[in-house]
């Protein structure tokens, strides 16, 4: 871990939450995002913003750093000329309204511990990230893990790290942005919603397709995630007793080796 993830995680504080009613005005349900680009931006930007600023808390929030190569730069949208400034912007926004941080390989000892036991999700996004999921992560959200991937109008189609190359090649005239169920299958998970169609100019690349597809989206992610949180009617906090008879197995402190096997 970074020394800025670190001290951004390590920062925060870990909540002893009664069970409440997401309805409930005192609660706000902890998500966390796994994001970057303008993926990762706006739907943080949407979730930090109007009503649904009032019912959830960003606990956390896992980003890519293109340099490093568990981030597969070189198969997915990095590879194509992009600004600096697009590598940073999901950093960037989070440090500013000092939300915890994490920018490194999620598959190892410190990831879990801050997810487990200090990030604490009951609902995880997933926006153009480019690490694959760990399974006990993706069952940890009571109300779910979700990714948002661009696609053709049906579902499954164009999985993958670059579907929107896959698409101009077979000639589409437009996409659509999937959300489905994150499973242990990289873009194979039970279809959620989709949005409206957006026109793919000629001989566009992702990350044009990118900058023109994520502004347009902020109402699309705002319907989606009110209806997520509606998709539970009790939504626990999980405590320390609930995270030892669940995730024993990921425990390091309990588990001898368990530290070799997270990071195999």
């Amino acid at each position: 871990m970074n020394a800025a993830a670190s001290s951004a995680i390590c920062g925060a504080n870990i909540l002893r939450l009664p069970h409440r009613r997401l309805d409930d005005p005192r609660t706000k349900c902890r998500v966390a995002v796994f994001g970057s680009f303008h993926g990762g931006y706006h739907v943080i930007k949407e979730l930090l913003s109007g009503d649904l600023a009032r019912q959830v808390e960003i606990v956390g929030v896992a980003t890519d750093d293109p340099r490093q190569p568990f981030s597969h730069a070189d198969v997915r949208l990095w590879k194509y000329p992009h600004a600096q400034y697009e590598e940073k912007m999901v950093p960037l926004l989070v440090a500013a309204r000092q939300i915890p941080c994490y920018v490194g390989r999620i598959k190892t000892p410190e990831f879990f511990t801050a997810f487990l036991e200090e990030w604490r999700p009951q609902l995880c996004l997933m926006a153009t990230f480019g690490q694959k999921i760990p399974t006990a992560l993706i069952n940890f959200p009571s109300l779910g893990f979700f990714n948002f991937h661009h696609s053709g109008d049906t579902w499954p189609s164009y999985p993958g790290p670059d579907p929107i190359a896959a698409m101009v090649r077979d000639g589409r005239k437009h996409l659509v942005l999937t959300i489905h169920k994150v499973t242990d299958v990289i873009d194979g998970g039970e279809f959620v919603a989709r949005s409206h169609q957006v026109p793919i100019p000629p001989a566009v690349n992702a990350v044009e397709m990118h900058r023109i597809t994520w502004p347009q989206m902020g109402a699309f992610i705002r319907q989606q995630v009110r209806a997520m949180l509606r998709s539970a009617p009790l939504a626990h906090v999980p405590t320390s007793a609930m995270l030892h008879e669940c995730v024993v197995p990921y425990r390091t402190r309990y588990v001898e080796h368990a530290r070799e096997r997270i990071a195999a």
